[in-house]
């Protein structure tokens, strides 16, 4: 296949990812939903992701009056509630078929007889996407390792503040998501970005190659340090490649600030053939120059 027309069906599975790491547009919805009770789905067995979640719940989350938690085996056995919220991993497939895995709340409904829950690696596959109300992608691999682990406490705070967006009415369709996100940017300027290693592409192998596009405060270290300890005064990067072979991958880059969970920055980029893995110079000028 032609290298134009892997663009273009990247290109396709883009928005197909994109869409699902925003969720519902509808204010009713999200407001019926904050009255119900939060169901926390954890893998089978233990994992970091598991001890993570569960912190970061107990800490960290507010949507929902109450919550309780229960294995990924526990609902396999056990019908949807249409009275619950439920957050939980999903794996979706795209128009090319390489997978992103998404952590999401989801508003359960009364599932028919017969209809089962599919499932594969602690992610369910048949969600509906009408009853997802907030998703964002995530790296299973690197949560599963424990280096991103930490990384859920933003993902929380970002599911919330995706909702509570919605919810007051900023938040009413793609184009106005991407508008809050992109007035949010210019904020990251008055900061210092914290960029991991591991979220730079090999075009920026060095600060000096970052110092070439980007003149704010920025470091290149350790980007738990800063959300562990909340603060607010830093935003961190945050990078995930899709699951894929070097023909179809893609590469989703995005800003948090590490105290508050807000998302700052988003942008995806095809990364066929090994290239644009990570932030590159366009992530930096779009960055530096966000008004």
């Amino acid at each position: 296949m032609k290298l134009r027309s892997l663009l273009v069906l990247a290109g396709m599975a883009s928005l197909s990812l994109l869409h699902a790491q925003y969720g519902s547009f509808d204010a009713g919805a999200v407001k019926s939903a904050k009255a119900l009770p939060l169901v926390v789905v954890l893998d089978a067995g233990d994992s970091p992701y598991n001890r993570t979640v569960m912190n970061a719940v107990k800490s960290e989350w507010k949507f929902n009056g109450a919550s309780d938690f229960i294995t990924v085996s526990d609902l396999g056995m056990q019908p949807m509630s249409a009275d619950k919220v439920y957050l939980l991993k999903t794996r979706r497939t795209d128009p090319v078929k390489f997978e992103g895995t998404f952590m999401a709340v989801v508003r359960g409904w009364k599932q028919k007889k017969g209809e089962a829950l599919a499932q594969t690696e602690n992610c369910f596959t048949s969600i509906p996407v009408e009853q997802e109300l907030a998703s964002i992608l995530i790296d299973p691999k690197a949560i599963a390792e424990g280096k991103a682990a930490p990384m859920i406490n933003l993902y929380v705070k970002h599911l919330q503040d995706y909702l509570r967006l919605v919810e007051g009415g900023k938040i009413t369709d793609k184009a106005t998501a991407d508008r809050t996100y992109t007035d949010r940017t210019r904020l990251v300027r008055e900061t210092e970005l914290v960029f991991s290693k591991d979220h730079l592409d090999k075009s920026l192998p060095s600060a000096d190659a970052i110092k070439a596009q980007y003149t704010s405060a920025f470091s290149i270290g350790d980007v738990i340090a800063p959300v562990e300890a909340q603060d607010r005064t830093k935003m961190v990067s945050d990078a995930v490649i899709t699951i894929g072979d070097h023909k179809n991958k893609h590469c989703f880059k995005r800003v948090f600030n590490a105290g508050t969970g807000e998302l700052m920055y988003l942008r995806d980029d095809a990364a066929i053939f090994g290239k644009k893995e990570g932030f590159i110079e366009e992530d930096l000028k779009a960055i530096s120059r966000a008004r």
